[in-house]
């Protein structure tokens, strides 16, 4: 068995701080005496610790350090923990940027309620495919289930629209008819409408609007009749089911 002033020496020379070098030590008495779900709990926290303060790089060539100054170290067990560690920090990492890259998206584009049944989205900044995808999936799912009968959708801050981007907006344009409700596209500057031209969007699917002030205008007048025909169709059932039930009393 390996001596324990064995592993302060060694832990000493690859620790630059007093925490570094109690983690090595750690890590060396664990990895040699402990088994089973004691070894796999502390090595994988002494190997979480030095590989966020180090690298797996780093982590790994001083382990091959311990290995060349102790024959009987496990070499092979510690680095298959330090595989399996880096890879879940890897996982961590990947999560934590997808959430931060959902909270920019929502915070950069975000999608508001300014009148009954109507939604505003106000695009700004480059928008690469990704971002144009993850738009598209938060307002269809805001459409439906705000019930929205007009969609503005304002491009003023996009500085420009590649043909990638240009072909999710087309996409997006048309799921939200599907959904039963209008675009009103407004904000369009020359090179952004000279892409659109280039993908032959069916602007007949889309209203064109000169400013923020002419799409809400127009938004609220769909509104506004939407509201008067609901109301008329209303009226039409209730006079209808009166009727057939003054003919019922008749019989």
């Amino acid at each position: 068995m390996t001596n324990p002033n064995k592993f302060e020496e060694i832990a000493s020379k690859l620790g630059a701080t007093a925490r570094e070098t109690e983690l090595w030590k750690q890590l060396m008495e664990v990895s040699v005496a402990a088994r089973g779900e004691e070894e796999k709990q502390v090595l994988t926290e002494v190997l979480r610790s030095l590989i966020g303060e180090l690298g797996e790089n780093q982590v790994a060539e001083k382990v091959t350090q311990i290995a060349n100054e102790l024959p009987e170290y496990p070499v092979v067990k510690v680095m298959q923990y330090i595989i399996q560690v880096s890879a879940s920090l890897r996982r961590e990492q990947e999560h934590t940027l997808s959430q931060l890259r959902q909270m920019l998206s929502e915070l950069a584009t975000p999608i508001i309620r300014i009148w009954t049944d109507m939604l505003l989205v106000a695009m700004i900044g480059n928008i690469d495919s990704q971002r144009a995808q993850d738009i598209a999936e938060r307002l269809l799912n805001r459409v439906s289930s705000a019930r929205a009968k007009v969609v503005i959708v304002d491009v003023t801050g996009v500085p420009m629209i590649d043909t990638v981007v240009g072909g999710f907006l087309i996409e997006m344009f048309n799921a939200i008819k599907l959904l039963g409700a209008e675009v009103i596209l407004t904000g369009i500057k020359p090179e952004v409408a000279h892409t659109l031209v280039k993908l032959g969007v069916d602007f007949r699917m889309v209203s064109i609007a000169r400013d923020l002030e002419d799409a809400l205008r127009r938004g609220i007048a769909i509104t506004m009749e939407e509201s008067k025909k609901r109301r008329q169709l209303a009226l039409s059932l209730a006079g209808s089911g009166s009727r057939e039930s003054g003919e019922g009393d008749v019989f």
